[in-house]
């Protein structure tokens, strides 16, 4: 299957569901609608499950990780050696990620899709599209092809996902730069200025955040991403770490499974899908 098949073949939420939900959820003992948000998160997840009662109890956090070749304009703390040491780290337990995931439960899968140099880790999942995004001060970060095989490239891990039994999702994503690039899709996509939307990221200096509006401003200028073509904006000015993101929200709702949302890097990813 294409894509474009991927995205045709997701189905609304079941209504029925979410009303029998809803209706248990007022039969219980206590003050209605008191539970807030907690009622109107199972009541969706009723109608992604098509389920009145859904309890999904295998669970995963997919982390998708990949290198931006903007990170050469100064606008990172770090270099990008960061992104493989701190991916590969997540497969001995020894990042953030991992002790929150443990606590809840979860399995920590981390997908390289784009890592600048070779991940030889084998529990990292090896979908590697390119090494790294080209620089977006210069071009494109990445051709339209490869942003479509980024995106595939989600929905795969996902389906293999789903195939081992795993029923909700969440995500994550690794990848020096990606601040930058989030920023520049979100102000393209929500026309907002570069300023509002751009924060210092890990920790740069205030000298470090105005060059790196500076850089997002510039990129945009220069590749005239447009904002009615979500895919045109992912391969001028994002990164593959969130094409791989945005194939797995859209494998998620193709497959009947719910995925949190976690930080502006995944919701901009989000946003796109």
């Amino acid at each position: 299957m294409n894509l474009q098949q991927f995205i045709e073949g997701i189905k609304p939420l079941d209504e029925r569901a979410m009303e029998l939900c809803a209706q248990r959820w007022n039969t219980l003992g206590k003050p209605l609608y008191s539970l807030g948000r907690l009622e109107e998160m199972s009541i969706r997840m009723a109608g992604i499950y098509r389920h009145p009662m859904a309890y999904p109890k295998k669970k995963v956090v997919v982390v998708m990780a990949g290198d931006n070749g903007v990170v050469a304009e100064g606008v990172t703390q770090t270099g990008q050696e960061v992104t493989k040491i701190v991916t590969e780290n997540m497969t001995k337990e020894n990042a953030s990620v991992c002790i929150l995931s443990s606590i809840s439960g979860a399995d920590v899968v981390p997908v390289d899709v784009g890592i600048v140099t070779d991940c030889d880790n084998p529990k990292v999942i090896n979908k590697k599209v390119k090494y790294g995004t080209d620089n977006m001060l210069h071009g494109p970060a990445m051709s339209r092809e490869e942003a479509v095989q980024a995106i595939m490239a989600g929905i795969e891990v996902t389906k293999d996902l789903v195939d081992q039994g795993y029923e909700l999702f969440a995500t994550g994503e690794m990848g020096i730069g990606n601040t930058t690039t989030s920023s520049a899709i979100c102000a393209v996509m929500l026309d907002a200025t570069v300023e509002k939307v751009t924060g210092k990221g890990a920790g740069l200096s205030s000298a470090g955040l105005l060059r790196k509006i500076e850089v997002i401003k510039d990129s945009i200028a220069l590749n005239k991403p447009d904002k009615n073509d979500p895919l045109d904006v992912l391969s001028k000015v994002g990164g593959l770490d969130i094409a791989g993101l945005v194939g797995v929200y859209i494998g998620c709702a193709y497959y009947k499974k719910a995925v949190f949302v976690d930080g502006f890097i995944s919701s901009v990813a989000a946003l796109v899908a």
